[in-house]
């Protein structure tokens, strides 16, 4: 009986220790899953080898430890944390040296493109020209467009430091500069020394207003006795100056309003159509006859200084022509205001043979630009010397020369004029005068005072030849020579 109780007790203890032996395996093959901190978080040691053994597996290329049915076995503690600490702290200093090299080589390389950008040479090696835009031209233009369009009525704008003053030389004149804001005016074009308008007073004349613009620098006191200089030029052929305005920013000039308008348009204007009003040879002969006195008066009483012509700007488009077809030479005496760069681009005088050769004019530039006038008089072709902006024009100097020297001097001649049989002779000595007038050197040249001895001696047709001119588009005679 003993006996089986001892035997029962010993296979129950069997029993035990085969359960406890059951219960520790099934634990030891159990994965270790590792807990969280109250923040959700692994424990700084353990985030350390799980980085660990991740880096160490992702280097060596292999797959992750499985028990054969998927299962990972539980990841294995470090056996040197501090080798592992060294590991990622070298790889962050690696990823840290990385970024800092990128940057300096952006930094690098931005530099290296300012570098060539301000020396005006692209990446491909290309020559690049910088162009600065100018802060203020935007403003200014508008503005200047702005004046333009209000019929030049505010034209005489008061400058930043208070509104001048109208003042009249000479004239009967007497305006307010309110009434010259006040008129409807119209513009008139675009002259070498600024803006003209037409301005129609309430009670008073027409009058034109003409604004000056890139003058020398100049005070006060110099440009008033410029102006009082030109306008004690009293003749009959020459456009009065009846007064100025003088600001700081605006400087104006009025002068008598020429209701026919010019010589150029008379000779150029409709040519070749039936609304064409033929410039016959008399009316031609006495443009030259008033042309040359009004020079001659200049050249014996202006009081332009040593090496300015005492007009400077002869040509057609400053020949105008009264409600009497008087006609007025106007433009004189402005060269001694302007700036000497803006009057070599822009003046007749500058274009002659001297100044082209020897940058220099003198008195007879004035004689040479006479001659190219009536060269323009009698071809009825447009002066490249003198043509307006746009306006295709010929050597006139050098056609007539190459005409005369070949001997087909009938073609010279405009068609309104040669059908006047009788007035050949006339022509033909005019002809004379201004081949002599432009020749190439100055002392060749002759003097303005021969110049209008001779062309007064030049008859004026009793009658006009009753010729039918008939004027097509043959005769249009305006366009560049072809020969």
């Amino acid at each position: 009986m003993w006996k089986f109780l001892k035997l029962f007790l010993l296979l129950l203890l069997l029993q035990k220790c085969c359960m406890a032996e059951n219960d520790r395996d099934a634990v030891l093959k159990k994965p270790i899953v590792p807990r969280k901190n109250l923040s959700g978080k692994l424990p700084i040691i353990k985030r350390l080898e799980i980085l660990s053994h991740v880096a160490n597996d992702t280097t060596s290329g292999q797959p992750k430890d499985g028990d054969g049915d998927g299962h990972e076995k539980p990841a294995k503690k470090s056996k040197n944390l501090e080798a592992d600490l060294m590991v990622i702290k070298k790889q962050k200093q690696k990823k840290k040296n990385n970024n800092n090299n990128f940057t300096q080589n952006s930094r690098d390389h931005s530099r290296s493109s300012l570098n060539h950008s301000q020396n005006g040479v692209d990446q491909s090696g290309e020559r690049k020209i910088a162009v600065r835009e100018p802060i203020s031209i935007t403003a200014t233009t508008m503005s200047e467009e702005s004046t333009e369009r209000s019929n030049g009525g505010e034209a005489a704008a008061a400058d930043a430091g208070g509104r001048g003053k109208l003042t009249f030389l000479d004239s009967d004149l007497r305006i307010e500069l309110d009434d010259l804001l006040k008129a409807s005016a119209e513009g008139l074009g675009k002259g070498n020394f600024g803006n003209c308008y037409k301005a129609m007073l309430e009670e008073g004349p027409t009058v034109v207003v003409k604004r000056l613009r890139d003058l020398r620098a100049l005070s006060r006191e110099e440009f008033v006795a410029h102006i009082k200089s030109i306008a004690q030029n009293k003749h009959p052929n020459l456009l009065p100056l009846l007064g100025y305005y003088y600001a700081k920013d605006e400087k104006l000039l009025l002068y008598k309003f020429a209701t026919n308008g010019n010589l150029y348009t008379r000779i150029h204007k409709a040519k070749g159509t039936r609304e064409r009003n033929p410039f016959r040879w008399n009316a031609r002969l006495s443009v030259a006859r008033a042309v040359a006195r009004a020079v001659e008066y200049l050249h014996l009483h202006s009081a332009a200084a040593a090496g300015i012509p005492p007009h400077g700007n002869l040509k057609s488009t400053n020949v105008l022509l009264d409600d009497s077809d008087t006609v007025l030479l106007t433009d004189y005496g402005l060269a001694s205001l302007i700036a000497p760069p803006i009057t070599a681009q822009r003046m007749v005088s500058y274009r002659s043979p001297e100044f082209q050769t020897y940058k220099k004019v003198c008195a007879k530039s004035d004689v040479w630009s006479y001659g190219c006038l009536l060269l323009e008089l009698l071809t009825g072709r447009v002066s490249s010397h003198s043509a307006p902006a746009g306006v295709n024009g010929a050597d006139l100097c050098s056609w007539v020369h190459r005409a005369v020297r070949e001997e087909w001097t009938a073609e010279i001649f405009d068609a309104e004029i040669s059908a006047q049989k009788s007035a050949s002779q006339g022509m033909l000595r005019l002809l004379q005068i201004a081949i002599r007038c432009c020749e190439k050197s100055p002392e060749k040249r002759p003097e303005m005072s021969d110049v209008v001895r001779e062309v007064e001696m030049i008859r004026v047709n009793e009658t006009e030849d009753d010729e039918d001119l008939s004027l097509t588009d043959n005769s249009a005679s305006s366009q560049t020579p072809s020969r």
